[in-house]
């Protein structure tokens, strides 16, 4: 039993009343809209449960880093967005038990090469969002809980919380929807709940798979537009496609970090939230995945990867352009990141 999920609806419930939601071929995502199979009460995203699939075709390549670490690349046109994208996606078996999987917290930034450096990292990628729109817990300090209502000082209503990285800094991650249909009031509450048994966790959103449902693919029509401000949730996560960093895992325990370059038309568009998620379901089909921080902060390392010193693979959209041509430079510094580690 999720006992997470049943405080919610014991403890919450009445706020949210008064305060008022490969390899192998996987099936084609039924529409939004589509209900309960009538009079069987099964979830029609249940056909995607028990097939593990890899992705394969043309524009892919993959390179083993490890044992139970395999590096994918895409390069081409990409089927879901039909656009022409650059992706990137590390993943680690988790089921092997050789590795670890870490969250790191710089009250004065870094940037992804200097994590996988220091902290002797097999991959890593960037983290979550502004620290005041967030929660960012490890090994039981608390450094932010959601604190700010707003998105900075824009007035955008604070929407970056929806979903949770729950994980103990070894082999044990788990990917929440638990803030699903809260107010920024009830989510704060709900984290605050969890000091005593959760001791490392970051939020995000959009939540873009929970448990097959592809719910990424819906989000903005939960958050209609309401201004023209670049926080707005629905500008943010629909009208433009950007850089894209995701975490993402299977049923079979395999650990997706998945990084989208964007803003180079003709080489890599970037990807919207609804994209991104039907990507992620046609070539990996994960059980769970969350959006993390994107735009210029999107940034994977990999070990024997990418540039030769800092093994940055993808093209940070800081970087300085020479003659039309992107490099690996340009890496924005932001305060969290997850990196996997040997045991």
């Amino acid at each position: 039993m999720n006992f997470k999920k049943l405080y919610v609806w014991i403890v919450l419930f009445p706020l949210l009343v008064t305060a008022c939601g490969g390899s192998k071929a996987t099936p084609e995502l039924p529409g939004p809209d589509v209900p309960e199979k009538p009079g069987t009460g099964v979830n029609p995203w249940d056909a995607n449960r028990g097939k593990e699939v890899h992705p394969s075709g043309t524009g892919w390549t993959s390179t083993t880093i490890a044992e139970g670490i395999v590096y994918y690349t895409f390069d081409g046109k990409e089927s879901v967005s039909g656009a022409q994208q650059r992706i990137f996606v590390t993943d680690v078996d988790l089921s092997k038990n050789l590795y670890e999987f870490k969250l790191a917290y710089y009250s004065g930034r870094s940037t992804a090469s200097n994590v996988f450096a220091t902290k002797n990292a097999i991959a890593c990628i960037n983290g979550g969002y502004e620290r005041g729109s967030i929660v960012i817990w490890i090994d039981g300090t608390h450094y932010y809980t959601m604190p700010d209502n707003t998105i900075g000082s824009t007035g955008v209503p604070n929407w970056k919380s929806e979903a949770c990285v729950f994980m103990d800094n070894k082999s044990d991650v788990r990917i929440e929807f638990c803030g699903k249909g809260m107010s920024i009031t009830q989510q704060r509450t709900y984290y605050m709940s969890l000091y005593n048994t959760e001791k490392t966790a970051l939020s995000s959103a959009p939540m873009l798979i929970d448990d097959y449902e592809p719910v990424g693919e819906t989000f903005v029509n939960l958050h209609p537009k309401q201004s023209s401000n670049s926080e707005d949730p629905y500008t943010h996560q629909s009208t433009n496609t950007h850089p894209r960093t995701a975490l993402a895992k299977t049923e079979f325990n395999h650990l997706l970090m998945v990084v989208v370059d964007g803003r180079r038309p003709n080489v890599s568009r970037g990807m919207s939230a609804k994209e991104l998620t039907g990507f992620l379901v046609k070539n990996f089909n994960p059980q769970y995945a969350i959006n993390l921080d994107g735009g210029g902060s999107s940034t994977m390392c990999v070990q024997g990867q990418g540039d030769p010193q800092t093994h940055v693979v993808n093209y940070p959209t800081d970087s300085d352009v020479t003659q039309g041509v992107p490099d690996h430079s340009g890496e924005r510094s932001v305060p969290t990141f997850f990196y996997v580690v040997k045991k």
